[in-house]
């Protein structure tokens, strides 16, 4: 049975975490880029041109958009909100491309938001998947350990169990690489931990922006500091959507600390015979 891991991204809106990393491309992986790329470039200029009729052909059935603000649109109430959507894509930078195979992705900055997008190969051509802001703080990512708090004694969802049945294999392996890592940062486990975060990825938040040697030196400290960890909120709902060798997982969460919910991405690729989380 192939071993899924934490390849791709998590990437919380509001208060939870996103995760991004860096391939090796091989020919067929630079030519799906530069298509992809294309395909990025003539949605912002359909954006420009306010042409609702060429955006709606670029965005994928299953499209969502969520600002950094938190709100989240499907393909239909995008297409309503062109000019944000427009405004939102406006003096993107620090723009890094990632191959997945069947899925591509963007990550970089515009203004004081940090974004991902995805882009996944359809049969008539590459198509915007999911669209995800995160807001950058003004005060800086502290990234410091914090302490237990009383509830973090039990942890059912998201550590042992979640609220969605997987369809396939596939699935089965990206649920269970991400609860591997559930688990161990829960217990600030940093030994088992990076067994399922492959090594180029990166965690963006409104709270975090590491790659994967300063998260894990963030839970070395947090073993440290206080023995344990603590678990992220509950899942209310989630979603998978499978391309080829990669499993994109949508979900929103339960209200964190901050007494808000938040709405995450996550991506796994099948990485030489596993399950790999590209994670943050």
């Amino acid at each position: 049975m192939r071993r899924f891991v934490t390849y791709g991204l998590v990437i919380g809106v509001v208060c939870g975490a996103a995760f991004v990393a860096l391939t090796g491309r091989s020919v067929a992986a630079a030519d799906d880029e530069q298509m992809a790329a294309q395909a990025d470039g003539a949605l912002n200029e359909a954006l420009d041109k306010a042409d609702k009729t060429a955006v709606g052909r670029l965005l994928d059935a299953n499209f969502e958009w969520t600002d950094a603000e938190g709100k989240t649109r499907t393909k239909a109430e995008t297409l309503q909100a062109l000019p944000a959507l427009a405004t939102d894509t406006q003096d993107e930078m620090e723009i890094q491309t990632h191959d997945f195979g069947q899925v591509e992705r963007f990550v970089g900055r515009h203004q004081n938001t940090r974004f991902v997008h995805l882009w996944v190969k359809r049969a008539d051509g590459w198509r915007a998947f999911v669209f995800l802001d995160t807001p950058i703080p003004a005060e800086g990512y502290k990234n410091r350990p914090t302490p237990p708090r009383p509830e973090d004694k039990e942890c059912i969802n998201p550590c042992k169990v979640l609220p969605f049945k997987p369809a396939n294999a596939a699935q089965q392996g990206a649920v269970d690489a991400w609860l591997a890592t559930k688990m161990d940062e829960w217990h600030a486990v940093a030994d088992d931990w990076p067994k399922h975060v492959n090594d180029t990825s990166l965690a963006i938040s409104p709270t975090m922006f590491m790659n994967k040697a300063e998260r894990l030196a963030l839970l070395v400290k947090q073993k440290e500091a206080y023995g344990d960890g603590s678990h992220s909120p509950a899942v209310v709902s989630m979603h998978m959507y499978d391309f080829g060798n990669a499993v994109i997982m949508t979900s929103l969460h339960a209200p964190g600390t901050n007494g808000k919910s938040s709405r995450a991405v996550r991506m796994f690729v099948n990485e030489d015979g596993r399950m790999a989380r590209r994670r943050g």
